[in-house]
């Protein structure tokens, strides 16, 4: 499908079409809900890419009004405990952009939320109401501006301060967009509606409906034969809610016997199957044993699909064995843990449900636009790894690197890093160049690691061979990303294209062994002298080496400038 988005975005329109299009999508918003077009900006935004109901947009956007702080937009998401504050503007002109008025009024209302008093005073009881019926303390914060107007680089330049100071607390999350990012991700996610749009599914027999706080679902058995239809049909697209695709028909494996047992024993596959899962956005009943399924997808259940298929490819009798099938009509928000639990049975890591999220399906559209391949999901045989490939694992610790907040994750709680912190290390609004920022400097990171614990005589000094080793590539790319945030380079002004550059990589290259001589001469400096690796490890992973590292790092900052590393945006 990567393909699909590709296409949809190399063909775009010119500017102007571009914006008459979001115009168009916005300006039935604002009929359907009676608002202006600068609620509805908010609103068609929350519905189109963050995937609140339409309704539940136009509500949210309806608290803009006299002290409203700052809010135009308040949406709190209990499913996945975040609130989302937006402001909108739709400029007259297709060149105007927003002013600064705008951020500032974004960054102001993070007080007025976390202490909603404020709202009470000035007479919004209703805002106040709604933010004092949850407990803030644990939920994220998510502040958007969001513009059918041109590009401000001051707007775009503020954004990376406030993000990169960190006032608001880890909790607080920001994005900027304008009509250019607006198209694409409008693009996106419209390509990314990439289950079937719509279809039948015809069970071999009644069903057993079931409704509670999740949705409805009805239960019961398909043929493979309308299994089989469907992958002709779809193929891939079949599976797209799924955390793996096929991965084969290996000799003496579980597809091979699914195979096997679907047409030498179709009478009894029901029963030695565990079923699958289907998740739906509607299902409405047509008869009996037939229902109508719209943008549906398979999510647990893709190896036996598969297989089933190739089995009534070898022989028509495999299509008489049925397969307990699940749909589920469930919120949208419930779709990763739906996904998470259903695949029980052949163990799946977190990192792999969240290979579904929005965000990811965002910077994979945008990484192929440079021929990289971003966080793919498990098919078929292992692939190779190459600096073109990015795991979505790694990338993910590399990120929670690059941040004081998970910084000590990264080192040793890797496993953690998909559910604690996912939130944290891929913010809404995320920009692909920091997460390309972060896999170019892992790369030299890595690289220049391995080169100082060769030269080193580290098989006679455990505590060096300690400090070099694995953990000494998350503890480079804080360093090189402090040094980063200190040369002054202007993350706004630059572009992924730009970043795969050879004179980009030079650069990068040059935080990268500044980054590895300072932590190696920190960091020995820290730790006890020990002759026990194990020990130095220890030392490596708790925040006590954070609290040091830091320190030496900000009196070692004062010779930064004749260090004279490169500013990025200016290569």
């Amino acid at each position: 499908m990567a393909s699909a988005a590709n296409s949809n975005t190399t063909s775009k329109p010119n500017k102007s079409d571009a914006r008459k299009e979001l115009l168009i999508a916005i300006d039935a918003v604002a009929k359907r809900g009676g608002i202006s077009r600068d609620k509805a900006v908010t609103a068609w935004y929350a519905s189109a890419l963050l995937g609140i109901d339409e309704d539940e947009a136009i509500d949210a956007a309806s608290v803009d009004g006299p002290e409203d702080n700052g809010c135009d937009f308040i949406y709190i998401d209990e499913d996945q405990e975040v609130v989302y504050v937006l402001q909108g503007y739709v400029s007259d002109r297709n060149d105007r952009s927003a002013g600064i008025k705008k951020w500032n009024a974004l960054t102001a209302a993070v007080a007025n939320i976390k202490d909603p008093i404020s709202f009470k005073h000035g007479g919004r009881h209703d805002i106040y109401e709604l933010l004092s019926e949850i407990d803030l303390s644990t939920y994220s914060l998510v502040f958007g501006l969001v513009t059918l107007a041109s590009k401000s680089d001051q707007i775009a330049r503020q954004r990376e301060t406030t993000v990169r100071s960190r006032t608001y607390g880890p909790e607080a999350a920001f994005f900027y967009e304008h009509q250019e990012t607006l198209y694409d991700k409008f693009l996106i996610a419209r390509a990314a509606d990439r289950n079937v749009p719509v279809d039948t599914l015809s069970f071999n027999g009644p069903v057993v409906e079931v409704k509670g706080e999740f949705g409805q679902a009805v239960i019961g058995s398909v043929l493979a034969s309308e299994l089989a239809r469907l992958h002709s049909e779809y193929k891939n697209q079949l599976f797209e809610g799924n955390v793996r695709l096929f991965i084969g028909e290996r000799k003496g494996g579980i597809n091979e016997k699914i195979v096997e047992t679907a047409y030498s024993r179709p009478g009894d596959f029901w029963a030695l199957n565990n079923g699958i899962t289907l998740v739906a956005d509607s299902l409405v009943q047509i008869s009996e044993s037939k229902f109508e399924l719209r943008r549906f997808s398979i999510v647990n259940g893709c190896q036996t699909t598969v297989s089933l298929s190739r089995a009534v490819e070898k022989s028509a009798e495999a299509g008489k064995a049925q397969v307990l099938v699940r749909v589920v009509g469930a919120k949208r928000a419930l779709l990763t843990d739906i996904v998470r639990y259903n695949n029980t049975q052949n163990p799946v890591k977190l990192s792999a449900v969240r290979l579904l999220d929005p965000i990811q399906e965002s910077l994979r559209s945008e990484f192929s636009s440079i021929g990289y391949v971003y966080a793919p999901k498990q098919e078929g045989a292992k692939t190779t790894k190459g600096p073109k490939r990015i795991e979505l694992d790694r990338i993910t610790q590399y990120l929670a690197a690059m941040s004081e907040e998970t910084v000590l994750e990264a080192v040793a709680k890797k496993a953690e890093l998909f559910d604690r912190s996912y939130k944290s290390i891929f913010p809404r609004g995320m920009k692909p160049e920091r997460v390309m920022l972060a896999w170019l400097l892992a790369q030299e990171i890595e690289s220049e690691r391995e080169s100082l614990l060769e030269a080193s005589d580290a098989s006679a000094d455990s505590v060096m061979k300690a400090i070099l080793g694995i953990h000494g590539t998350p503890w480079g790319i804080y360093v090189a990303s402090v040094l980063i945030q200190q040369s002054g380079s202007d993350m706004s002004k630059i572009t992924l294209k730009k970043m795969t550059s050879t004179e980009c990589r030079a650069a990068v290259g040059k935080y990268a062994k500044r980054a590895m001589d300072l932590y190696s001469e920190i960091a020995i400096n820290i730790v006890t002298a020990t002759d026990e690796m194990s020990s130095t490890r220890n030392e490596l992973r708790a925040k006590p080496f954070l609290e040091k590292l830091k320190r030496n790092l900000t009196l070692r900052m004062a010779k930064s400038a004749s260090w004279r590393l490169p500013k990025l945006h200016m290569l």
